[in-house]
């Protein structure tokens, strides 16, 4: 192996690179902007010809953004290896590299910041990444390891979801968790550090139920539908806000999965006559049930005019559109 300084435009393709593709012009165009940041990290692979040329091995993507860098000198390895390796060498590289995962950027991203002092700022163009990226990796930093491992394996809670969880104590999510995941461990295993199997699909985690359990907010009683017969099935219990207004019913309850449960036997089991049950989508969006649409407010009221009830997920009240 040799290292040398050359001009990147002089290095000859490989005829025989396994990417066939065609490049994609704006990755390039981030990785030129990377090298400019932060210089080229990884010199690209080449082999020495017989009339003298150099051929990359690995690195014509490298290449590529060093030129739409503008650099006129760029850091190569000559290899002396057996030529019959180049192939090899070449689909190793892109077959075998692998983004780094949430948690790995998280722990690099921390670290810069409290060794090197590296600002947001700085992070950000480095990395290539927006603000609000580095403030969402920052959520990382407060989580129980096997909420980590579920993002790492791409099956993590949508973002409203994680900064509730992430703003719990890490004991509170670690109790949920264990909770949660009780019955899935043998006798001897803390359920605690249950890490979702990622040979199985159907392996994953209520996180809306789990953000609901840590957020602690207060569903009064107030917003309930449901009587006391229902609550009690459903255990709900409730304490009174002593610093509540006076006149008013200020009863709360911080048990939201409780509260959910209560509401949903209100939906199934007392709709008033002629109302219709709406269910939600991903959003909390309400949809009209087949058969039925919505009342806008420029409709001419009509007899066969309904209410549809539904409960929203991110309150947990009970709201009624016509």
């Amino acid at each position: 192996m040799e290292l040398r300084v050359v001009d990147p435009k002089t290095l000859l393709d490989n005829p025989e690179n396994p990417r066939t593709s065609a490049p994609n012009v704006e990755a390039d165009r981030r990785l030129a902007h990377n090298i400019k940041v932060v210089g080229l990290l990884q010199a690209p692979l080449v082999r020495e010809l017989p009339d003298g040329q150099l051929m990359i091995v690995a690195g014509h993507r490298r290449r590529r953004a060093c030129v739409l860098a503008k650099m006129r000198e760029m850091h190569v390895i000559v290899t002396s290896a057996d030529e019959k390796l180049d192939g090899l060498a070449a689909g190793s590289e892109n077959i075998i590299r692998e983004a780094m995962t949430q948690s790995e950027q998280w722990r690099f991203v921390d670290k810069a910041r409290r060794e090197k002092s590296h600002t947001d700022a700085q992070l950000a163009r480095a990395l290539m990444v927006t603000p609000a990226y580095l403030k969402r990796l920052s959520l990382l930093a407060g989580l129980h390891d096997p909420i980590l491992h579920a993002i790492d394996m791409g099956r993590g809670p949508d973002f409203n979801d994680l900064k509730v969880i992430a703003a719990a104590p890490v004991e509170e999510q670690r109790a949920a968790w264990a909770e949660m995941f009780e019955d899935m461990v043998e006798e001897d295993a803390d359920p605690a550090e249950y890490r979702l199997n990622a040979e199985d699909p159907e392996d994953t985690v209520p996180w809306r139920e789990l953000s609901r359990y840590l957020k602690q907010a207060r569903y009064m009683a107030a917003d309930a539908r449901f009587d006391d017969a229902i609550a009690k099935d459903c255990g709900v219990v409730w304490a009174e806000d002593l610093f509540g207004e006076g006149g008013k019913d200020n009863r709360f309850t911080e048990d939201g999965p409780a509260f959910a449960a209560a509401q949903e036997q209100w939906l199934a089991e007392c709709l008033p006559e002629g109302g219709v049950r709406m269910e939600t989508g991903e959003y909390g969006q309400a949809a009209a049930p087949d058969g039925y649409k919505r009342v806008s407010n420029w409709m001419t009221a009509e007899e066969t005019d309904v209410m549809g009830y539904f409960l929203n997920p991110n309150t947990l009240k009970i709201d009624e559109i016509p």
